[in-house]
């Protein structure tokens, strides 16, 4: 099995490591994106799309690159300049026409076309800052999304404690606002994973959380809050990623160095299963495998299998 993985080539990784995994975990080759902060696949895995922190030329701002899959390598056809701040998040639309990218260190995202490759086509800019001193003082974009089987786009934003619902013209996919979901301020919401039944699950970064949304006619409601720490804990975490399996959720801790893992029950509702620890540094993003398995993708430079 072949895995990608995003590594901060400024902390001294490759950029984009092509994986393998049968016996055991083997790095097979990389393409020095420069620090590739978060990568997903295409619809029948035939492209890869990569954001980056560093823009095309001179440029300021990140920008984002998709490379063709052929075997372990990774031939770039297309790359573009988001012309905003930190590119952390990258999503396709549901039609695999249009890219979006979410940019923590500007507070905005941006639209792309993909049929043909294009110049971005839309840039919007959040507004407003929240509770925290400095991880608040301004929003920051940290996740989007489309909402399953619609045309609407979830925009997490962490400066403002909200989540931004934008509905999507499916021609040209651009955006305009639909509604908001606010979090208790300080939380910091990070990332956003979807049941069945309307029901999604909201990870807080800065609140070490999950909470279950229930999808109304306008949105979203928070229907329930769950720790992420053990009740003794006392030093510095933060959460990073969500994944569900439609069974359980899971959540990683960043400082605990763990992933908490809960069960579901009616309507989306939480119950705490246990937290593992990850077997490495500062667990930032994890994939659940179908034999229950999981990789986990360490900052700390490793990368681990659990079972």
């Amino acid at each position: 099995m072949l895995f990608y993985v995003g590594t901060y080539t400024r902390l001294g990784g490759p950029g984009i490591a092509v994986c393998s995994l049968d016996s055991e975990l083997a790095l097979l080759n990389a393409v020095a994106l420069p620090n590739p902060t978060y990568v997903i696949i295409s619809e029948g895995n035939q492209k890869l799309y990569a954001v980056s922190s560093d823009a095309v030329g001179q440029a300021e701002g990140g920008s984002y690159a998709a490379y063709a899959i052929d075997g372990d390598g990774l031939l770039e056809t297309q790359r573009y300049n988001t012309g905003a701040g930190g590119p952390c998040h990258v999503c396709l639309s549901p039609d695999q026409r249009f890219l979006y990218t979410a940019n923590y260190a500007s507070g905005t995202l941006t639209v792309f076309p993909l049929d043909p490759p294009d110049e971005r086509v839309q840039l919007i800019h959040h507004q407003g800052s929240s509770i925290h001193p400095t991880r608040q003082d301004s929003p920051h974009v940290h996740h989007v999304s489309f909402v399953p089987d619609s045309n609407i786009l979830a925009a997490v934003d962490l400066g403002l404690d909200v989540v931004v619902f934008y509905e999507q013209d499916r021609q040209t996919g651009r955006l305009a606002e639909k509604s908001r979901l606010s979090c208790p301020a300080g939380m910091g919401p990070r990332h956003l994973v979807y049941g069945r039944d309307g029901i999604a699950w909201l990870v807080h970064e800065l609140g070490n959380a999950v909470s279950p949304l229930q999808r109304t006619d306008s949105g979203y409601r928070i229907i329930q809050t769950v720790t992420t720490l053990p009740e003794a804990w006392s030093g510095d975490n933060t959460c990073a990623a969500i994944r569900t399996d439609g069974h359980h959720v899971f959540a990683s801790n960043r400082g605990h160095d763990s992933i908490a893992v809960y069960r579901i029950s009616a309507g989306g509702l939480l119950n705490p299963v246990g937290i593992f620890p990850t077997g490495g540094q500062t667990p930032r993003d994890f994939y659940l495998l179908p034999d229950g398995q999981v990789i986990v993708g360490h900052q700390g430079g490793s990368v681990t299998l659990l079972n």
